[in-house]
């Protein structure tokens, strides 16, 4: 059974439980606590079997994520994701969702341990819009940016919730930047690492992951990082990250053309 959070039926216990060092739970509770279930844009829900959550879906506008267990019904969740109005569903690759979306798979990496920092650069909070203007530059096929008013809405208000932080570096202007895309109290994905072309191959990338890993790890959190199947892993394995499993996203036939 699939049950919505509302007024009658909050769920927050669940989320807590179904959340705990996991890379899609870490995003389903930042969102969650991020955004009241009663806005428009936003839903919550938990699925139930013989009294136990064993899975919790959550939407944000027509984009949802699941968090799937070796419990999960996953013949539930299938026809629940086919009736749901999704553009895209984000989960963890190992489980099959049944629906006619294109699917993309790719590795998920954590980290545990402070990696070692070999340079010492200063690091600030930048301003959303510098950070902005740097990952549209080096926006690609792997790196999709949406327009600057919701980006900036939604990374405001999750940085005042404490479920985002960015950190930056650069002299007069920002050269390379990281957030993470979401938080809680014991887990933290990142996302978003843009380095400016011109101060590529200098290790400005490598020392801001390295930076904000030690600074999460040394908080209690996991750090969590989704990679594109085409992207460079040995980079990420040399940094101190281990393989923790597979991200699988589905998105409409249509929704690249």
């Amino acid at each position: 059974m699939i049950k919505i959070c509302d007024n009658d039926f909050i769920i927050t216990d669940y989320i807590n439980l179904l959340s705990y060092k996991n890379p899609f739970g870490c995003r389903i509770k930042a969102l969650y606590n991020t955004y009241d279930y009663s806005l428009s844009f936003v839903d919550f829900w938990v699925q139930i079997i013989d009294e136990t959550a064993v899975s919790l879906i959550a939407r944000m506008e027509s984009s949802f994520i699941l968090r799937l267990t070796e419990n999960s019904d996953m013949e539930e969740i299938s026809a629940f994701m086919r009736v749901s109005g999704a553009s895209n569903i984000i989960c963890d690759g190992k489980y099959e969702l049944e629906c006619a979306m294109n699917k993309t798979i790719g590795p998920v990496f954590v980290s545990d341990e402070e990696m070692e920092v070999d340079c010492n650069k200063i690091v600030f909070s930048p301003h959303i819009k510098d950070v902005y203007n740097l990952i549209n530059k080096c926006a690609g096929e792997n790196f999709y940016v949406p327009k600057y008013e919701s980006f900036a809405l939604d990374v405001a208000h999750k940085l005042q919730k404490n479920t985002m932080r960015i950190y930056g570096i650069g002299g007069d202007s920002l050269i390379c930047c990281i957030m993470t895309l979401a938080e809680t109290d014991n887990s933290a994905v990142l996302g978003a690492l843009a380095t400016d072309p011109y101060h590529r191959r200098r290790g400005n990338g490598a020392f801001l992951i390295k930076y904000i890993n030690n600074v999460l790890v040394k908080e209690g959190k996991s750090v969590f990082l989704h990679r594109a199947p085409n992207e460079n892993i040995e980079f990420y394995n040399k940094l101190g990250f281990k393989q923790y499993g597979i991200w699988a996203e589905y998105k409409e036939s249509d929704s690249n053309g």
